[in-house]
């Protein structure tokens, strides 16, 4: 299928917005931060490299269940 690559249009989000919990009265930061998960949820927060994303589901393929185990 032929679709021009310009029109993909993504729509980046934070994973883990603390900010947004805390607002809404859930501080569960300080939970993940004591356990040593902060690294992973930078990671998580972290660029987005959009080329690259955009590049992936121009090729990406979908296969029903029949398909796949043909496959």
């Amino acid at each position: 299928m032929k679709f021009n690559f310009g029109l993909l249009k993504l729509r980046p989000e934070k994973m883990v917005d603390f900010e947004s919990l805390k607002v809404n009265e859930f501080e569960i930061e300080d939970l993940f931060v004591k356990q040593g998960w902060k690294r992973y949820f930078d990671m998580l927060n972290g660029p987005i490299y959009t080329r690259m994303v955009k590049e992936f589901w121009m090729k990406a393929e979908v296969f029903d269940e029949v398909s796949a185990r043909m496959e």
